[in-house]
């Protein structure tokens, strides 16, 4: 799951989601962090979601439509996908309306100050002028995402290959996302 599925599989307060979003920016053990008591819970919860994608069966599947060399980076693709299938059928999974919850986001962002965990403080104020969570909505918003990935990977990431398995596997990717995500999305809200 990328940033907006994991501002959406937080618990609906503002520390939740901040954590959330901070959860890949923040490393390591949480007690070095200074982070607020639920601001570190909203960190668990997304390393929680994190675990129950990376053990989906259904997941495992999908990572393997990706032929060899690319299996590498699969994980980072079907993480921004998934952000463009929810985005596609946002009223599956959320009951109010998507712009309202992206401005939302936006303002927990703005306002959160202290809380914000340092990684994300240092990012969300570029991350809100540019509307992030709306780069989603397009496959040329996703493919904009990947390149900008690769582009500041100090691991020399490849994603140029991945835009022709998303278009020839679409359909399956699509179906993969609606059984993963609704998975996850019942198990992290324990129903």
């Amino acid at each position: 799951m990328n940033y907006l599925a994991h501002a959406v599989l937080a618990e609906p307060y503002a520390y939740s989601i901040i954590g959330n979003v901070a959860g890949d920016l923040v490393k390591g053990p949480l007690h070095g962090h200074g982070l607020l008591p639920r601001v570190a819970g909203g960190v668990r919860r997304h390393r929680r979601v994190d675990a129950l994608t990376d053990a989906h069966p259904k997941y495992q599947e999908l990572k393997a439509l990706f032929p060899g060399p690319q299996r590498r980076t699969a994980g980072i693709v079907l993480d921004v996908l998934f952000d463009h299938y929810l985005c596609c059928y946002w009223s599956s999974f959320v009951a109010w309306p998507r712009d309202e919850f992206i401005v939302g986001v936006y303002d927990v962002l703005r306002s959160g100050g202290d809380a914000l965990p340092a990684p994300l403080a240092r990012v969300a104020p570029r991350w809100v002028a540019a509307d992030w969570l709306r780069v989603y909505e397009s496959l040329n918003g996703v493919d904009s995402v990947l390149k900008r990935l690769a582009q500041r990977s100090t691991r020399g990431l490849d994603l140029s290959a991945s835009p022709p398995v998303i278009e020839a596997q679409g359909k399956r990717l699509e179906a993969g996302f609606h059984d993963v995500f609704g998975d996850v999305q019942r198990a992290i809200n324990g129903l």
